[in-house]
């Protein structure tokens, strides 16, 4: 009987087989269908979630992989995208012209910039379409690899479950004593508020009970109305805050409590709140003599600006100023909050040099000007969204919102807590992280950040001129700008090296910059104005990037791209004739010092005669110590000021 029966197991279990293999085939036919319509529509929360389940059926797809990556790059989820993008390329490098790009893309928000740059230059070197991106790419991922430097002296963590929801958080406010928390959410119970997105975002409050936040509650009407709102501020006593509302465009209102009930939200006056324009935040100093407000109104910098108001002495606020060029960029700058001591303004910002999107930055009032801004540093920063940073008045704790958390839940609430010796009452201190020996591959980690305007030296009008930084020592360009018709232009001077900046102009005599970068300064941005001088009879600049040894008068090598820019001028302007001017400070006997400065000024034109210049469009001549810019009582600065070399157009 056995027997008789044993032929029909085999088949039994062949067709089992191919049962599982026929469901998983059309599971895995589904799950890329759908992922495919979800990808057209650019719904790419949901088509990621069914190329998940088609690779892990069949890991391998390079099609699949592709638009998995893509999509989990929109979703921010950074590492996957790596993963599945790196994989499609792997197996097929043609799937799409710009997959370099993305990549790139995706090891730049992952951190991992040394990745990212790599992908960034074969875009750069192989598609003259995407160059120019490439070029601000890679030039974000060297800032970028610097800003990780900086890191904060403390943990930051996520609050929990009970703040943070499966929907979005920000904006959070504390009051002074450190256990109140106001914030803003979008979360909702309404199945069909959630499904057709008409969830609104409304203000919260949660107090902490037993050093643990308890469940938040909606402060409720009148602050809480049928759309959105959010809380932008709240007094150290948590009796007023300070509203966003959707009216006008955007604007700023203001609530108090009284007898335990918020009062109805008033609108700030016509000075804040513009009638077509958006004020997105705002916070009120702790004197009440000041309101910092963001809003992108005509007249700004960039997108939003930061602006002050005063109290007047009838009680109303004045007529708004912008904070200036030293904390507006370009860029957009967000959610101003002044700490406790009434000096130091935390807000967001995309226009200075971030990890990427918004990042947190101070800076510091000090006799009536605001210091250059600094980056937080990572991890409080990281390469997606921070904003809304607020911090407890001793300055141990800070709270901001953020979406780097990589899930579909939005942004989130987070909390740094700042070691004891990183604040003294006040601001956290980032302190840059300098590596124990130096390697090549650590050239680029710290940079400066060089931004600046060029303009004529007589009407200061604005100049499109091209600029290049050059490594002195290695006479190689690093890096290379031109200013828009505004005059501004940014550019990145690398750590460890002498560089010359020149900035060129048809029809004007260049301007010679030089920087000194110690290996591992810490990052840091400098603004300058770039001025240049017509070329006419009489015009002169100083050249400072030509070098000699004390009491010598033989050029150092590393004026050779200094030279050729002289050499180069008198190119491109056949009818000049020029003198080099030789120059000294007063140390020293004032005949010794004539003389040298007379040779200093004829090893310039020695060489330029060896590089094919006529001697009839070239002279020298060294005054010694005869004519000081400024006083050589100064034994540093105005001496070495003083000691200089200069080309003047002569005919």
């Amino acid at each position: 009987m056995m027997c008789a029966h044993s032929p029909v197991r085999p088949i039994v279990f062949i067709f089992i087989i191919f049962l599982n293999f026929s469901l998983q085939g059309q599971s895995l036919k589904d799950h890329v269908q759908k992922g495919d319509r979800f990808y057209e529509r650019k719904d790419y929360g949901n088509a990621w979630k069914n190329y998940k389940e088609a690779l892990a059926l069949d890991p391998d797809d390079p099609h699949t992989n592709y638009k998995a990556g893509i999509s989990a790059l929109h979703e921010d989820n950074f590492s996957q995208a790596v993963q599945c993008l790196e994989r499609a390329y792997l197996a097929d490098p043609n799937i799409d012209p710009d997959i370099s790009y993305h990549i790139g893309m995706a090891y730049q928000k992952n951190h991992q910039f040394g990745e990212a740059r790599k992908h960034f230059q074969t875009v750069k070197e192989k598609n003259k379409r995407m160059s120019s991106v490439a070029s601000q790419k890679i030039k974000e991922c060297i800032l970028g690899d610097s800003i990780m430097k900086l890191r904060v002296d403390g943990e930051v963590e996520v609050l929990n479950e009970v703040v943070n929801s499966s929907f979005s958080e920000f904006a959070p406010l504390i009051t002074h004593d450190g256990n109140t928390l106001v914030f803003t959410s979008d979360r909702s119970d309404d199945a069909y508020e959630v499904k057709s997105g008409t969830n609104s975002e409304d203000v919260y409050m949660t107090r902490k009970m037993s050093g643990v936040w308890a469940t938040p509650e909606k402060i409720g009407m009148p602050i809480n109305v049928k759309f959105h709102e959010a809380a932008t501020y709240i007094t150290p006593d948590g009796n007023t805050m300070l509203l966003y509302y959707e009216d006008g465009g955007g604007d700023i209102y203001t609530s108090s409590l009284v007898d335990n009930k918020w009062s109805n939200p008033q609108a700030l006056n016509k000075f804040i709140n513009h009638p077509q324009y958006r004020e997105s935040s705002a916070c009120i100093s702790r004197d009440g003599k000041r309101l910092y407000f963001s809003s992108n109104r005509p007249g700004g910098r960039g997108g939003f600006d930061i602006y002050v108001c005063l109290l007047s002495e009838n009680g109303q606020w004045g007529r708004p100023s912008n904070l200036g060029s030293t904390v507006n960029t370009k860029g957009d700058e967000e959610w101003p909050f002044l700490h406790a001591d009434d000096v130091t303004l935390f807000f967001a910002s995309t226009g200075h040099a971030t990890l990427g999107d918004y990042d947190i930055f101070k800076t510091v009032l000090s006799q009536g000007r605001w210091s250059r801004p600094e980056n937080l540093g990572y991890p409080i920063n990281s390469s997606s969204y921070e904003g809304h940073f607020v911090m407890t008045e001793g300055g141990a704790t800070g709270y901001f919102s953020s979406l780097r958390k990589q899930t579909e839940t939005g942004s989130d609430i987070y909390q740094v807590t700042f070691s004891p010796s990183s604040h003294s009452g006040q601001e956290p201190v980032a302190e840059v992280i300098k590596p124990a020996s130096v390697s090549s591959a650590d050239h680029y980690n710290i940079v400066t950040n060089l931004r600046g305007r060029v303009i004529d030296v007589t009407d200061t009008s604005p100049l499109v001129a091209s600029i290049r930084l050059v490594d002195n020592s290695s006479k190689t360009i690093v890096s290379s700008a031109t200013s828009d018709a505004e005059g501004n232009f940014e550019l990145v001077i690398p750590q460890k090296g002498n560089y010359g900046l020149t900035t060129e102009k048809a029809g004007y005599m260049f301007n010679s910059m030089n920087f000194n970068v110690p290996a591992f300064d810490k990052y840091q941005e400098i603004d300058t104005h770039i001025l240049m001088v017509k070329g006419a009879v009489g015009s002169k600049v100083i050249l400072k990037n030509i070098f000699f040894d004390v009491n010598k008068s033989e050029l150092r090598p590393e004026s050779l791209s200094e030279l050729e820019n002289i050499r180069e001028l008198l190119a491109s302007n056949p009818a000049w004739k020029i003198q080099i001017n030789g120059h000294t400070d007063n140390v020293g006997h004032p005949e010794a010092n004539r003389a040298l400065s007379l040779k200093r000024a004829q090893s310039v034109v020695a060489y330029l005669v060896q590089q094919g210049v006529s001697p009839s469009r070239l002279k020298a001549k060294g005054f010694g110590s005869e004519k000081p810019l400024v006083s050589n009582d100064d034994e540093k600065e105005g001496r070495q000021i003083n000691r200089r070399t200069e080309i003047e157009i002569i005919e």
